[in-house]
């Protein structure tokens, strides 16, 4: 007689007591053998998955496969800020000297370090992974740290649709985005009525973005004009400007210093 070890108990499909119905039934009840999303033969569809199915080992590095494809992504995934399963698309960060950053037409460039994703890319993503939550965050060791993730409501919707370029239409800051009162001390989370500039150059709409097109994510997604900016300024792959909630001039950071957007 064999004996089956005690964590075998009740898994569907380990033993003839508990078959399952197919391998798919398997995987999706979360009873593979594999921790989803830990290695390239396991993959996950989202950080999000990883994280309800219980197979989270906290940050850090997994592999996802968002079109069952067969060929996965390694991926950065925020398990513990506000609620976790957060997938990382775009991440820049100071230093002497800087990370080079590269500028992603297609989603799959979210599994190199230091990226930013166009809105073209952003598009596709939303095609296959479905994210209805965007979480902005970046810090100023010698200034100040804005962190918000847009609300689950019709507003918030609303902010997702245009950073995904499904609409070119301006969404309505206040009332779309929660302030993540663990670490958020900015000034511009408290002044979504003067956020936005138009195309017709009108300012302070009340209104995300600034206007731009394939740069919409990374360039002003909020500022107060002349005032407080979020923004990242390339030269290529060269980092030229990282501003958090600040208005600040060519390399003027820290080491250590960041800028980072995610989904969920």
């Amino acid at each position: 007689m064999i004996i089956l070890p005690f964590s075998c108990a009740g898994k569907r499909g380990w033993d003839s007591a508990h078959p399952a119905f197919s391998c798919k039934e398997i995987l999706d009840s979360g009873h593979s053998k594999g921790k989803r999303g830990w290695d390239s033969s396991h993959p996950a569809f989202s950080c999000k998955e990883i994280l309800v199915s219980g197979h989270s080992k906290g940050d850090g590095e997994y592999w996802i496969d968002p079109e069952n494809s067969g060929n996965p992504l390694k991926v950065y995934c925020d398990m513990l800020r506000y609620g976790g399963g957060w997938l990382l698309v775009s991440n820049v960060e100071f230093g002497s000297p800087s990370p080079k950053v590269s500028v992603e037409t297609s989603y799959r460039g979210i599994c190199k370090s230091h990226m930013v994703l166009q809105k073209s890319a952003m598009k596709e993503l939303r095609t296959q992974l479905s994210f209805t939550q965007l979480r902005f965050h970046c810090r100023k060791k010698q200034g100040r740290t804005f962190h918000v993730v847009t609300a689950s409501n019709s507003s918030g919707e609303a902010v997702v649709r245009y950073f995904s370029g499904q609409t070119d239409e301006q969404p309505d800051a206040c009332g779309s985005f929660v302030r993540v009162t663990s670490d958020d001390n900015s000034e511009l989370a408290g002044i979504c009525k003067e956020w936005g500039r138009l195309r017709s150059l009108e300012a302070r709409v009340g209104k995300w973005g600034h206007g731009e097109d394939q740069e919409r994510l990374y360039s002003y997604p909020v500022l107060r004009k002349n005032k407080y900016h979020l923004r990242v300024q390339l030269k290529i792959t060269e980092l030229e400007k990282l501003e958090c909630d600040d208005r600040s001039g060519h390399n003027n950071g820290t080491d250590g210093d960041f800028w980072r957007v995610f989904v969920r």
